[in-house]
């Protein structure tokens, strides 16, 4: 693999991928500038990876990026191309809606934005051990920072989410979704109906919710719900219709 040093994005980059880590790299500089303001915001390593190397590295199935800590080390994985297993996935979960608003593979590249503000939540102690909890406030720190450095790819984002919500999941259910037992057609229209919930957050408290969650933490599960609804108390009705009552 090559080295491609950094002082707050360091990359390594299989064989053929050091354009796409460069720029994928580059992408993340533009997210981390907007997050600077709140808190130290320290080194991410980002890994781009071929299929083979990837299997050498981590157990997970090659072609979704996703985010690692691991001996105080935060770490990104994203493929250096996406298997036609995976985006044959998708386009058949996406066949009912039509053409999407942006190319799959675009899309997923996009998303990688989501896996470092899973990074932030793990050095900032916001981590709160819910996984609905900590995947909706991952778009929203995703959204917040994605609308500060790139407005366009945020409306993009948000077009993409309005595309993915009108999915029809059988299972619509938090409890459902927090025990990991949804397919690839229900973590989409969650990720969509988080993201969505997000963007009406920010309209309304702008970062209001980082700012209160960075002064509480570090977050458990009950503080972590407790402050979510102290900062949009409308939110308790809309995780009710997932099946969600009271604190997880």
């Amino acid at each position: 693999m090559r080295a491609l040093p950094h002082p707050h994005i360091p990359a390594f980059a299989s064989e053929g991928g050091v354009l796409r880590a460069e720029g994928l790299r580059s992408y993340l500089l533009e997210l981390r500038e907007a997050y600077t303001a709140y808190a130290p915001v320290p080194p991410v390593t980002l890994y781009v990876l071929s299929e083979g190397d990837w299997r050498a590295l981590v157990p997970y199935p090659y072609g979704l990026a996703f985010q690692r800590s691991e001996g105080g080390r935060l770490s990104l994985f994203a493929p250096l191309t996406y298997p036609e297993r995976l985006l044959h996935r998708f386009r058949e979960v996406l066949l009912p809606l039509g053409p999407p608003p942006m190319e799959i593979p675009s899309f997923l590249d996009l998303n990688l934005g989501h896996e470092y503000a899973h990074a932030l939540q793990v050095a900032w102690r916001l981590r709160t051990g819910a996984r609905w909890l900590d995947e909706f406030f991952a778009n929203y720190l995703f959204l917040l920072g994605l609308a500060k450095a790139r407005p366009d790819l945020a409306e993009s984002l948000l077009a993409f989410s309005r595309y993915l919500s009108r999915l029809e999941p059988e299972r619509r259910s938090l409890s459902a979704y927090e025990r990991r037992r949804g397919d690839l057609k229900s973590a989409l229209w969650f990720q969509a109906q988080f993201t969505l919930k997000s963007r009406e957050i920010l309209e309304r408290k702008g970062d209001g919710l980082l700012l209160a969650f960075l002064e509480a933490a570090p977050l458990d599960r009950k503080k972590g719900h407790a402050i979510l609804l102290e900062q949009d108390p409308e939110l308790k009705a809309w995780f009710a219709a997932f099946g969600l009552r009271g604190a997880p």
